[in-house]
């Protein structure tokens, strides 16, 4: 399974029985699958349905679900049930005949009575309307997981590139780690020559307060673990299974790492490649949000 994006639209079409029944689909963002349907008051037997087609075939974000009907041959299509105009008609009759009321019931107002005009798809049997809703539904999610892998694959080059800069920021971070305690030590004998207090030669004092600060400033199990994030980010990319949800979390553990390399390095330099980083993983996951 391709990267794909959690945006989309899809629509289908089947044609049956007089009718045109259209689907359509548009897929947004969520953490979870997200399922709304809107159809005529026919079809909301087909919702359960629909929805585990579309959750065969996507693993998150909101999909609407919008089923139309449209008269293959104009206008509203209707026509009347002439057995329940007659049977109307004929009850009123005999309700006129037992209370002794003139029967001023008319066939204009009976024609107005609710589903006395039966539409094309009321004609429909369950399996002949699932039938057609099912054609539609399907070609409007072939429609819509085609364009989700698209934006997929354009979201996977531009990941990619931006974990590729990630990389060589941390290799500048790695060239530069070893002389963070050098610095340290050149900083410490300006500032005791400038109280005009030199170490007596062979004072261990020194030696040992750089050592301390190797030891506070060194970041090569951070610097591991960023590199361990970065192949396993991209392992997910090109993995078969959806990965929205996991390179969320990654990018949570990245920042987590390059945190602690600003703080633990205690170095203008590394500091300035760190907010250089930060900035990047802030793009990456913007784009991860996106991704199923």
């Amino acid at each position: 399974m391709a990267l794909k994006s959690m945006t989309g639209f899809g629509r289908g079409s089947a044609d049956g029985g007089g009718v045109c029944i259209a689907v359509e689909l548009a897929s947004v963002n969520r953490k979870q699958l997200d399922f709304s349907f809107s159809a005529p008051s026919e079809f909301a037997v087909f919702e359960s349905r629909c929805q585990a087609l579309v959750a065969s075939a996507v693993a998150r974000g909101r999909v609407q679900c919008q089923i139309k009907v449209a008269d293959l041959n104009g206008g509203t299509g209707g026509v009347y049930d002439v057995d329940e105009v007659r049977a109307v008609a004929e009850n009123m009759e005999k309700l006129a005949m037992e209370t002794g009321l003139e029967n001023d019931f008319t066939l204009s107002r009976i024609l107005a009575l609710p589903d006395i005009v039966k539409l094309p798809v009321a004609r429909l049997t369950e399996d002949e309307a699932w039938r057609l809703v099912e054609t539609a539904l399907n070609a409007a999610l072939a429609s819509l997981v085609t364009m989700r892998a698209t934006e997929g694959a354009a979201l996977k080059e531009y990941l990619e590139a931006r974990i590729a800069a990630l990389r060589l920021l941390r290799e500048d971070v790695v060239r530069l780690a070893p002389s963070v305690p050098l610095r340290y030590k050149e900083a410490l004998e300006r500032r005791i020559a400038e109280l005009d207090a030199p170490i007596p030669p062979g004072d261990p004092s020194l030696a040992r307060e750089v050592a301390l600060c190797a030891d506070r400033s060194d970041i090569s199990e951070e610097l591991s673990r960023l590199a361990a994030h970065f192949d396993h980010f991209e392992e997910l990319c090109n993995g078969q299974e959806p990965c929205g949800r996991k390179l969320d979390f990654l990018c949570q553990e990245i920042h987590r790492e390059i945190n602690t390399i600003g703080s633990k390095a205690n170095d203008a330099n590394i500091a300035r490649i760190v907010i250089e980083m930060k900035s990047a993983l802030e793009t990456v996951r913007e784009q991860v949000q996106n991704i199923e």
